[in-house]
């Protein structure tokens, strides 16, 4: 009984600190923080990922609108609204169109 007595003395004295919980809260708050880290990454490549998609539309309409300029103002205009251009202007407005939408692929593509 006296043993006993002065392991729970000894056991009250050094209190209930276990260092593995202390190491555990530790490992704890270090993974948190990289869930947060990971989860402000994969908010930025989405926002990223949104901006470059939006530049990449832009640019394509851009090319579309500036081949119906060129279809205006190098074609005739005929009754039904619809524009007839000789078929080697066609041919060079259309080359230049794929190649500013390529530009736009290189651009903003992934």
């Amino acid at each position: 009984m006296k043993l006993w007595g002065t392991f729970v003395l000894l056991f009250s004295l050094a209190g209930c600190q276990d260092t593995r919980l202390s190491n555990l809260e530790k490992r704890v708050d270090h993974l948190e923080q990289a869930v947060h880290q990971l989860e402000a990454a994969r908010t930025k490549a989405a926002d990223d990922d949104s901006a470059r998609r939006a530049k990449l539309e832009s640019c394509v309409a851009e090319a579309n609108a500036a081949f119906e300029r060129n279809m205006v103002s190098n074609g005739t205009k005929q009754r039904n609204g619809s524009y007839t251009v000789l078929v080697p202007v066609l041919n060079e407005m259309q080359r230049v169109k794929q190649g500013k939408i390529e530009e736009c692929r290189l651009l903003y593509s992934k």
